[in-house]
């Protein structure tokens, strides 16, 4: 069953929705973030941060952090201090979808977004990290950079 669902950038009001579902979907892979760093990442990065929504709650999240160089993102690093304003690296940092939503095209079209978002920032590739969904992104059109036992394997396209 197919559900009617939007992209838009994320706000203040969103994020403890967000904070919510990264633990959801994440905590029993070691890899939820703090609070305190998915809060900055929207601050510091508005462009970089959207949520899926689809009838007033918040179903999915991406967000995004420019780099100056291609490197293996860290676990709660404080964007205010690897957010790079210039940089031509864009790194989806986090994208998470609730699972009963999964497989209905939310992820596919929030990452397209933040593709898209990576463009008009001139940046000339796209990097993140993935513990468990690398033939998602695989799909999508993304390659395999580096691999990592702990946290998964760092993808890039563009």
């Amino acid at each position: 069953m197919s559900r009617s669902f939007s992209i838009r950038p994320a706000t203040q009001a969103d994020l403890s929705q967000v904070i919510q579902l990264d633990r959801e979907v994440f905590s029993s892979y070691g890899t939820a973030e703090s609070p305190a760093v998915i809060r900055a990442r929207q601050q510091v990065f508005p462009a970089g941060f959207v949520v899926a929504e689809a009838d007033g709650h918040i179903i999915g999240y991406g967000s995004a952090e420019k780099w100056r160089e291609v490197r293996e993102p860290g676990l709660d690093e404080d964007p205010h201090t690897t957010h790079a304003p210039d940089g031509p690296v864009f790194c989806i940092t986090g994208m998470a979808v609730a699972e009963p939503f999964r497989g209905q095209g939310v992820g596919t079209v929030m990452t397209n977004h933040l593709i898209e978002v990576a463009r008009q920032q001139h940046c000339t590739i796209v990097v993140l990290e993935t513990t468990h969904a690398q033939a998602f992104y695989v799909r999508l059109g993304f390659h395999p950079l580096s691999e990592r036992q702990e946290r998964g394997v760092l993808l890039t396209v563009m």
